[in-house]
């Protein structure tokens, strides 16, 4: 695995450099004209900056890769756990750099830093990113570069028609039952809120790294 680590690392540095400078770089620009908040300088470069893991799949499957990689002291659940790894990795070095920014961007607009409520909004951010990862990785893994694109603009559409299809079924529910969801996410508190998003990415990374786990065991080179 470590190995494979050093790949990635390197290809993130040759080939992510310049993308993850653009994405520092345009954010902080939408945030200095007032365009975006500092909340979203972090979301934008930690979320986006995730779909990079994915990419690195497609840079296995070039010229044959995958066959020369299976030649070397690397299992199929090597990789996949690599994948999974590299993606956490690297998504919190982003987010570390978003967070940095965001903050300094906080501190510039002489705004009232509340330091635990900006960690814990901060923290939404990588989980939503995580998830991301989770979707597009057995994504990936699954079909080739250009059939994963398709893939995944489906999956963006459902999701947005799921939502879409949940908020107008949330005005036809009864009052008490809205009340109470509403509720109940209140008590919660934002301590409450986030450990749930937490135990809910768990549950989605797991999920996401038998299913990738299973495929890659499947895979034809």
């Amino acid at each position: 695995m470590k190995g494979l680590l050093i790949k990635d690392m390197r290809l993130l540095i040759n080939q992510g450099q310049t993308l993850f400078l653009m994405l520092v770089a345009v954010s902080l620009i939408l945030s200095v004209m007032g365009a975006a908040s500092p909340s979203f300088v972090v979301s934008y470069i930690t979320i986006i900056f995730s779909f990079f893991t994915a990419s690195t799949i497609s840079y296995d499957e070039y010229d044959n890769c995958y066959l020369f990689l299976m030649t070397l002291p690397v299992t199929r659940k090597g990789y996949v756990n690599e994948k999974f790894l590299f993606g956490f990795l690297s998504t919190i070095a982003a987010w570390i750099v978003g967070m940095a920014a965001g903050t300094i961007l906080l501190l510039r607009e002489g705004k009232e830093i509340h330091a635990w409520n900006w960690i814990g909004e901060c923290a939404m951010y990588i989980l939503v990113a995580w998830i991301f990862l989770s979707v597009m990785l057995p994504v990936r893994l699954k079909f080739e570069a250009e059939k994963a694109k398709y893939v995944n603009m489906i999956l963006l559409v459902a999701c947005i028609l799921l939502v879409f299809a949940g908020s107008q079924l949330i005005s036809y529910l009864p009052k008490t039952v809205i009340q109470s969801g509403a509720s109940f996410l209140t008590g919660l508190g934002n301590g409450g809120l986030l450990l749930l998003s937490a135990v809910i990415t768990a549950a989605a990374v797991t999920a996401s790294y038998v299913s990738a786990r299973h495929i890659m065991e499947r895979k034809q080179f």
